[in-house]
């Protein structure tokens, strides 16, 4: 009976020790389990250098757009403007007129035809605007272009005023030549305008450009 006892406070005794140990070992778990703070290591931050951007590459020409030749439009004509009023132009003096001849007897332009011999004849006119008013006596020179070379003697004008110059027989050949004439008075002064050139030749009948007789009227 007196182990009964004995056994009863041993096992009471062991579970109070066990009791016990388990609250000790209870706390040290729990202080063991208490998360201590660690400190953290702050890492610094690396700068990782940045490399240089590329050199830009400049564009590649763009080749000139090739032109189409456009087919011509008709060009609408524009409305006619009024010319601009211009100020007048600067008078310029007017170019002295024919010198009046000094001479009291004026001539004709020369003319010429074909003819069976070589000759000049004409007429002397007193008033140029009568055909009837030839002068009879005049004396008429024929020469060279001066006036003062003259050929042949002077021929005295008839009643009706008509010179003329034999230079050629008939059946003969035209006779080529230049010739001039003039008036000339009693001493041999010219006294009137030089008529001429009359230049005669030998072209046949048929031709336009024949010269065989030819001649100046002289008027005043």
């Amino acid at each position: 009976m007196q182990f009964r006892h004995w056994g009863i406070r041993l096992a009471l005794g062991f579970v109070f020790c066990v009791s016990a140990l388990g609250c000790h070992l209870t706390d040290t778990f729990l202080a063991q389990a208490t998360i201590t703070p660690t400190r953290t290591r702050t890492v610094k931050p690396t700068f990782t250098p940045i490399p240089p951007s590329p050199t830009p590459v400049p564009p590649s020409p763009t080749a000139p757009p090739s032109l189409t030749r456009l087919p011509p439009t008709a060009t609408r004509r524009p409305a006619t403007k009024p010319p601009p009023t211009l100020p007048p132009a600067p008078t310029q003096p007017r170019p002295p007129g024919p010198t009046t001849s000094p001479y009291e007897y004026h001539v004709n332009p020369p003319m010429c035809g074909h003819s069976g011999l070589t000759y000049i004849k004409a007429r002397v006119y007193g008033n140029v605007n009568d055909p009837n008013s030839g002068v009879e006596g005049m004396r008429v020179a024929l020469g060279g272009a001066d006036g003062a070379n003259q050929y042949v003697p002077p021929v005295i004008t008839t009643w009706d005023g008509t010179y003329s110059f034999i230079l050629s027989d008939p059946g003969q050949p035209g006779r080529v030549g230049t010739w001039y004439v003039w008036l000339v008075d009693a001493n041999g002064k010219r006294i009137s305008d030089i008529g001429g050139p009359i230049n005669t030749n030998n072209l046949g009948p048929d031709d336009p450009k024949a010269c065989w007789a030819g001649g100046v009227d002289f008027w005043k």
